[in-house]
């Protein structure tokens, strides 16, 4: 071989072993980045709650994110007097002794699917309020009703207990077990449907102030009502759809019952009497989200404020 050819061939070399180490200078630089600044080098997207390898710590997560912005701590019974917005909202109520009479065959269901299928034809905005257990004995029927997008989803405890001594006959639950209790219903609305509650509703309506703080400090807005349907019982479509009728004015809450069966066994025929007769006095039927969105309204408890 030629000393010219033996110096092209020592050249090629170089270049050859130049370019390799420059391509594994290369991937070593990537690989390096990519550890120092894992969010730089691999785009992320969100996951869904279904993606998740551990339900327990997406539930947990949620809870954690709501606690961090805390409302007031008042509550909540009407929205805004100066428009013509109302919410028409519903309690999925569900005791342990409710659960009993499911499984004996007492009663068919409590669940009144009838309702829901009305106002989803009507085209009538509506929130519902899912205790734990409802949720638990429902999974199917909570997920249906959370992905209605005519439909907001609040927290109604897990087993419907009374806040406080009196109140409608419920059984009470020691404070203690409150924020448990409310935890427990936030938990298994999150883990079925997906969707995070950010507003709550005391059983039977019945609270003192102490249970307002315990309720704020898990990050909920506390929702009553200014108009009882009084459906609860009640086998009189007339007198239910008349005490909504004669007690519905601007901003108002209306509360009924999402449970048929003998708790609440007219609500559907009180319904198709008082949805036709609202919007023809112009009333807009919208969630409790939209109804106290950027709007002033009177609290029970505390002082004025402004919903964010």
């Amino acid at each position: 071989m030629t000393k010219q050819k033996k110096q092209r061939k020592n050249k090629f070399h170089k270049k050859v072993s130049l370019t390799n180490r420059l391509i594994f200078l290369f991937f070593l630089f990537a690989i390096l980045f990519i550890l120092i600044f894992p969010e730089l080098g691999i785009t992320k997207f969100p996951m869904r709650h279904s993606d998740q390898t551990s339900p327990e710590k997406y539930v947990k997560k949620q809870l954690k994110i709501l606690s961090t912005t805390l409302p007031e701590p008042v509550v909540i019974k009407n929205g805004p007097r100066n428009t013509k917005n109302i919410s028409i909202t519903f309690d999925a109520d569900m005791t342990y002794s409710m659960l009993d009479m499911l499984r004996s065959g007492t009663v068919k269901s409590w669940y009144n699917k009838p309702v829901k299928e009305y106002l989803h034809k009507e085209h009538v905005k509506f929130t519902v309020f899912l205790t734990g257990l409802w949720v638990r004995t429902y999974p199917k029927e909570a997920r249906e009703i959370a992905q209605d997008p005519l439909v907001e989803i609040g927290n109604h405890s897990y087993s419907h207990p009374a806040f406080t001594t009196n109140c409608f006959g419920l059984p009470k639950i020691e404070r203690e077990f409150a924020e448990n209790e409310v935890e427990s219903a936030q938990k298994i609305i999150i883990k079925e449907t997906g969707i995070v509650p950010k507003i709550f509703r005391f059983p039977g309506g019945c609270y003192e102030n102490i249970d307002v703080e315990t309720i704020t400090k898990l990050g909920l807005k506390i929702i009553h009502w200014d108009v009882v349907g009084e459906d609860a019982f009640n086998d009189n479509p007339n007198s239910i759809a008349e005490n909504i009728k004669k007690g519905t004015q601007n901003g108002s809450i209306i509360v009924l019952h999402l449970n048929n069966g003998t708790f609440a066994p007219k609500t559907y025929d009180a319904l198709i009497q008082v949805i036709p007769y609202l919007k023809g006095k112009g009333y807009r039927f919208v969630k409790i989200s939209e109804l106290l969105s950027n709007n002033k309204i009177e609290p029970s408890f505390g002082q004025d404020f402004l919903i964010r």
